[in-house]
């Protein structure tokens, strides 16, 4: 049986190219998604490409979806080898909203699918990811989370001050910091990557780095032999908390 991979928001972008490439090392690929059509496009695309992908329809901001979806997938596939949290949303970017101008729920709905999704997703499919025996997590973090780089004047990214976006994903690193501890005993890997700033929807076509380039950290880690765990990484290796 084909190792299987479920990843969010994998219609398009780093998502989609994830799915691609992971279809070629032969995984079954779980297309998660909220827009249906979307989702089905994103499926019959690979699998002229002879990939075995199948759409899940998954919303990370219903928890009610969330737990439909991973009971589809027990159904259907019985596990999930490697669990991608790449669905996210970052509202500031294109607004260039100062930190203490930002809405309140403008902050919670960013942490709503950057970090509860995240977790929704973990937690519902805890039982799929325990019947793989051996099971990874990858939550697409980013660079923009790491408190020491966003405190350094001479980082690149000190001067993207997002408040809702950096924080949420500093709370996601903190998730995989939590879970790599509280899941090692059930032999499941959990780690945060970041793809860089990349040309998607998400990061314009400002951003200096492919959808390829983007999506090989994130493969890197799901083919890898031995899978680290607890850590924060990208193509260049560990970046700092």
């Amino acid at each position: 049986m084909n190792k299987i991979v479920f990843i969010s928001g994998a219609t398009k972008g780093i998502g989609y190219e994830v799915a691609q490439q992971l279809a070629s090392h032969d995984f079954t690929v779980l297309i998660g998604a909220r827009n249906i059509q979307q989702g089905e496009v994103a499926v019959e695309k690979l699998r002229l490409h002879g990939a075995d992908a199948h759409f899940i329809p998954i919303d990370v901001n219903d928890e009610l979806s969330v737990k439909s979806a991973a009971e589809v997938i027990t159904k259907q596939f019985g596990k999930v080898d490697v669990l991608i949290n790449n669905a996210g949303v970052n509202y500031e970017f294109q607004l260039g909203t100062r930190p203490s101008m930002l809405s309140v729920d403008m902050l919670k709905d960013t942490f709503g699918a950057n970090f509860f999704g995240a977790f929704a997703i973990i937690h519902h499919f805890l039982p799929l990811l325990k019947q793989a025996g051996a099971a990874r997590i990858i939550n697409v973090s980013s660079t923009l989370g790491s408190l020491t780089s966003l405190s350094d004047p001479e980082n690149f990214f000190y001067g993207v001050n997002s408040l809702a976006y950096n924080s949420s994903k500093t709370a996601l690193n903190a998730l995989t910091v939590s879970l790599a501890k509280d899941l090692a005993d059930d032999n499941i890997t959990v780690n945060s990557i970041c793809p860089g700033w990349v040309k998607t929807d998400m990061g314009t076509d400002a951003a200096p780095r492919t959808v390829e380039q983007g999506a090989a950290i994130i493969v890197k880690m799901a083919t890898m032999g031995n899978s680290p765990t607890g850590k924060f990484v990208d193509e260049n290796g560990e970046i700092p908390w």
